[in-house]
């Protein structure tokens, strides 16, 4: 047998490891997002794939690809029926507004004015800008917008195959993670492994909650205003709810556009108006969910205080994007489950006593 190491080169040895743990996930930190978003799939989708595996006894390889060929399908599906209502709604909204401004530059901007016996023509101003700049921005706009989708495509990639692996194999990586421990810890190991799971479910669980409330308040909401597609509305708002500030923003964007194009079913108001009751009332929802309802829910479930659960959402919004702001929450009750481990251990006491 080879001579032991020392304390002090264990040392070493453990700080390089961590300084080039460090440097290697900066480096890394583009495909961060992406991986976060395929174990976030796979940890959905795991229970169902053990589900029917249990009950067919077909063979795991089956009925991970049956499982992952169904979501994509709903996805896609979802996805369409999305862009398609965006896409018509948008365009709508772009011929409304350019009535608006036809109007506008009928009214004020084909009138001269005159300062100073000079006298200026604002359309032909406005006109001569507009083109200019249009043909200064189009080519790079084009560039620009073809390297974005050629990058995301490429992500969306990664995401679907990451994906289907880790689903394939995640009992596989499980226990080829477990065996890298000492003997001595690897029931521990399992054991923490274990109660980070329940801590997500626990969240995802909340977040269901959170989603199906928000849901109901929309739909709930705009039957009453009569906003045409209430019920619509309601379902997708309880779908994109995960998503944070974007989701619920794309939600009650549209629902502004279908509110200024069709009015209101019920009340007799202008459809301008109508549109920004509609915007005001579903803001409020979104204000009511962020700052009361998800920090006592979160809370409730994770048993973290809402104050903590509030500042981790919006600090994380501000910072690092939605992405992060999606699982900030949960990745702190899943330290805080590894911190009172290592505490009962620093004081040799046993961890799992008062768990």
């Amino acid at each position: 047998m080879s001579k032991p190491w020392s304390r002090s080169t264990r040392y070493l040895v453990l700080i390089l490891v961590l300084i080039l743990s460090g440097w290697f996930l900066y480096e890394a930190k583009a495909l961060l997002g992406p991986l976060a978003i395929s174990a976030l799939l796979a940890f959905v989708l795991n229970p169902a794939v053990s589900f029917v595996h249990e009950r067919t006894k077909l063979a795991r390889a089956i009925v991970v690809l049956l499982v992952y060929l169904v979501s994509l399908v709903v996805l896609g599906v979802i996805g369409f029926v999305v862009v398609q209502v965006i896409s018509e709604q948008t365009t709508r909204l772009v011929m409304e507004i350019q009535a608006i401004l036809s109007q506008i530059q009928n009214t004020y901007l084909n009138q001269p004015i005159t300062i100073f016996n000079f006298q200026i023509q604002p359309g032909s101003l406005f006109s001569e800008t507009a083109g200019g700049t249009t043909d200064l921005i189009s080519a790079d706009l084009i560039v620009q917008a073809f390297q974005s989708t050629t990058t995301n495509i490429g992500w969306v990639l990664v995401v679907i195959i990451t994906t289907y692996y880790l689903l394939l194999d995640w009992h596989r990586l499980r226990e080829w993670v477990f065996k890298w421990l000492p003997d001595t810890y690897e029931g521990d190991g399992r054991r923490l492994y274990e109660e980070i799971k329940r801590v997500w479910r626990r969240y995802f669980r909340g977040q269901l909650r959170l989603s199906l409330i928000v849901g109901f308040l929309t739909a709930l909401s705009g039957l009453v205003i009569g906003l045409p597609g209430a019920l619509t509305f309601g379902i997708l708002a309880a779908v994109f709810d995960v998503l944070l500030s974007v989701g619920p923003a794309i939600v009650i964007a549209i629902a502004t556009a279908v509110a200024l194009y069709t009015g209101s079913a019920t009340l007799e108001i202008s459809n301008p108006l109508f549109a920004i009751l509609v915007l005001s009332l579903f803001s409020l929802i979104q204000m009511m969910e962020n700052i009361w309802l998800r920090p006592r829910i979160m809370s409730s479930t994770l048993n973290i205080h809402p104050a903590i659960v509030f500042i981790a959402i919006i600090a994380s919004l501000s910072l690092a994007g939605v992405l992060t702001a999606l699982v900030i929450v949960p990745a702190i009750a899943s330290v805080a489950v590894i911190a009172k481990y290592i505490y009962f251990r620093m004081f040799e006491m046993d961890p799992w006593e008062n768990w």
